[in-house]
C-alpha cells in the first residue's frame, strides 16, 4: 500500500515528456548553498559578471528502488529499478538539465544532476540504491543595455529553462522492416505501431516502408 503524504518527489526531462517519481521518499534532503557571483569568460565579449539574486543551492539524498511494493512506498506501480537507474544515468550524461520538484516543500528548480551513484547489494537482489546531487541550473544570459539622453536601461530577461531534446530519427536501410526497426530500439517487434503511427503521415494505412525515409522514433 501506497503512504498519503504531502511530499512528492519528481524529476522530469524533455520539457516534461519524460518524468520519474521517486517510489521511496529520502529520510532527508540535504540542501547546500554555493558560491556568490562568479565572473565568467564569454568568448568574444570578453569577462561577463554573472549576476546572481542568490548563489546556487545544490541538493543531495540517498534512497532506493525497489523491486517490490512494501508498505510506505510513495507510489501505487513498481517501475523496474534498472529502467529508472538508466533513465537517471541518460539524465545526467545528457547536456540539458533536469526540472526537480519537491511538491508540498515549495522547490521547483531546473538543475543538472551532479552525481549518481547506484548500487545493489546481495541481501536485497534487484532493489538498486543511489546517492544522487543536483544543483541548481541558471543559464548564463547577457542583458541589452539601452543608452537614452543619457540614461541606460538593462532589459529583463524572463525565459524559461528550455530542456527539450531533439527527437531520434532513423533512416530506413534496405531490408528493414517496422518489426525489426521496433525490435531494434525498444527490443521487441511488437511495439513496431509505436513507430508506425508516430510516423503515419509517411507510413499511411499500410506496412510498407522504402529506404531513405526519415521516421521519428518516439522515447518510451
Amino acid at each position: 500500500m501506497t503512504t498519503k503524504n504531502k511530499y512528492q518527489i519528481w524529476i522530469t526531462f524533455n520539457g516534461e515528456k519524460e518524468k520519474l517519481r521517486l517510489p521511496v521518499l529520502p529520510e532527508t534532503i540535504k540542501v547546500s548553498m554555493g558560491t556568490n557571483d562568479q565572473s565568467v569568460d564569454i568568448a568574444g565579449l570578453g569577462e561577463i559578471l554573472v549576476a546572481q539574486s542568490r548563489p546556487a543551492t545544490e541538493f543531495s539524498f540517498s534512497s532506493f528502488f525497489p523491486k517490490a511494493a512494501f508498505p510506505g512506498i510513495a507510489v501505487k506501480t513498481i517501475t523496474n529499478p534498472t529502467t529508472l537507474k538508466n533513465r537517471l544515468t541518460k539524465w545526467k550524461n545528457s547536456d540539458k538539465p533536469v526540472h526537480f520538484i519537491v511538491t508540498g516543500a515549495g522547490i521547483d528548480v531546473y538543475c543538472r544532476i551532479t552525481k549518481f551513484d547506484p548500487s545493489e547489494s546481495g541481501g536485497d537482489v534487484g532493489t538498486i540504491a543511489y546517492d544522487i546531487t543536483l544543483k541548481e541550473y541558471r543559464e548564463p544570459k547577457v542583458r541589452k543595455v539601452n543608452v537614452k539622453n543619457g540614461k541606460a536601461t538593462v532589459s529583463s530577461n524572463n525565459s524559461r529553462v528550455d530542456n527539450t531534446t531533439a527527437p531520434q530519427t532513423y533512416t530506413v536501410k534496405k531490408g528493414d522492416c517496422l518489426w525489426s526497426i521496433a525490435k531494434r530500439f525498444y527490443g521487441s517487434g511488437s511495439k513496431y505501431k509505436i513507430i508506425k503511427e508516430a510516423n503515419k503521415s509517411i507510413i499511411g494505412n499500410s506496412n510498407y516502408i522504402y529506404p531513405g525515409q526519415v521516421f521519428v522514433i518516439p522515447k518510451i
